[in-house]
């Protein structure tokens, strides 16, 4: 019997991250991607290769919809459009068939505001019928 170790809900949302691996040297430019499922602790993204556990990596995360959640100035439209910016380690790495990696993500800061957003967003979703 599998028993659930995850300490937030998942929301499946299929949309845009852009992430960069956070280093003192000059790094590669920042890829785009997919992820599959988002949580107010960490995301499981698709990327091209992989990176060791413990990475660092700089994202920034497109939430269609959470705009309506932010503290902000202005038409919701504008809110939704800034992505959630965060700082993210990766806790997993899984090869794909087709090819490719899933990383699991674990958030390691993102803005305190940023973060209650994202946490009334994905509640307000689970709440929400499908």
């Amino acid at each position: 019997m599998s028993q659930e170790r995850r300490q937030y809900r998942r929301m499946p949302l299929e949309a845009t991250v852009s992430f960069q691996e956070l280093s003192f040297h000059k790094g590669d430019a920042p890829a785009q991607s997919s992820y599959k499922d988002v949580s107010v602790g960490g995301l499981l993204l698709e990327s091209t290769r992989a990176y060791p556990l413990g990475t660092l990596l700089k994202l920034e995360i497109r939430v269609p919809g959470w705009g309506r959640f932010q503290n902000h100035f202005g038409p919701v439209q504008d809110a939704d459009s800034r992505p959630l910016v965060a700082l993210g380690a990766v806790v997993r790495i899984e090869q794909l068939d087709q090819g490719g990696y899933e990383l699991g993500i674990k958030f390691q800061n993102v803005y305190p505001d940023d973060l209650a957003a994202l946490m009334k967003f994905v509640e307000a979703s689970a709440s929400s019928p499908q």
